[in-house]
């Protein structure tokens, strides 16, 4: 009966974190939709970097081009910024349910390059408002 309690629990654990690659891959590709629009564009160029989020818990990566004004899953090792946090981190914070600053005080949110550039995302991502 353990194991098969065990199993259950792995079970379940792998169904949430496919769930959350799933929401953080429709969260990037409304971005990437959001920043091809002429409103994207004018707030991407504003800041003109390249910034990451890595997912440590799933192993999944994904760039936010603002230069070229999509996002996409991948790799960049250019990037001015790199985010680092768990997808469900990421998810709770991408739905507002998070409050960014206090993610970062707790050490949920890893942060390596310029704070700067990653503070300039924020208003980028504001100004796209609704389409994300």
């Amino acid at each position: 009966r353990s194991k098969a309690t065990v199993s259950v629990l792995y079970c379940s654990l792998n169904f949430f974190h496919q769930q959350e690659e799933k929401m953080a891959d429709a969260i990037f590709q409304k971005m990437s939709a959001a920043l091809a629009t002429p409103v994207g564009k004018e707030a991407a160029s504003k800041v003109n970097e390249i910034i990451t989020y890595e997912f440590p818990d799933t192993g999944v990566s994904y760039v936010i081009d603002l230069k070229a004004c999509k996002a996409y899953k991948g790799k960049c090792e250019d990037a001015a910024a790199s985010f680092k946090m768990d997808e469900a981190v990421f998810v709770e914070l991408a739905s507002g349910k998070a409050d960014p600053m206090g993610l970062f005080m707790e050490g949920k949110i890893e942060l390596d390059g310029d704070t700067d550039i990653a503070m300039k995302l924020g208003k980028v991502l504001k100004k796209l408002g609704n389409a994300i």
